[in-house]
């Protein structure tokens, strides 16, 4: 597992050598689960575009505006001692727009219990004048149990 500041990338399985926009787009990455896990709503809410589609991954519902981003995450970072990993990633990028697929674990406390959620994400980003990518679109599900 590859250490990046303090998120960990489990990279076993992963062949794809990484361009130098393709790993701005895994800083963008880091900068997401190090927002989710340590700061509060607001901040991870303005990592997506104000136009920004979400389906998040414990709830039915789909946001499509920045004050409903910001309420699934007001619930989500409830989860005491939240922390995750990312794993798997792998980076396409067309000029201003980058498509991240891959894996992540949740981890939180409950009832003084470990707990995890296993679960799969696609991210699309676009990149704005700033330089900066900004979330547009963003799926994420729990991975089936199987059976």
């Amino acid at each position: 597992m590859e250490k990046t500041n303090n998120i960990l990338i489990d990279q076993k399985g992963v062949s794809q050598q990484f361009t130098e926009e393709q790993r701005s787009v895994l800083k963008t990455m880091d900068k997401w689960i190090e927002a989710v896990t340590t700061t509060d709503p607001e901040t991870v809410a303005k990592l997506y575009a104000k136009d920004a589609v979400f389906w998040g991954t414990v709830s039915p519902f789909l946001r499509t505006t920045p004050e409903g981003t910001k309420n699934y995450f007001e619930h989500f970072m409830r989860l005491e001692h939240l922390n995750a990993i990312y794993y798997k990633p792998i980076v396409r990028v067309y000029g201003d727009i980058a498509v991240n697929s891959g894996y992540y674990t949740f981890f939180y406390e409950k009832d003084s219990k470990m707990m995890s959620i296993p679960a799969r994400y696609t991210f699309v980003y676009r990149k704005n004048g700033d330089g900066e990518w900004y979330i547009i679109d963003h799926h994420s599900s729990a991975v089936p149990q199987n059976e």
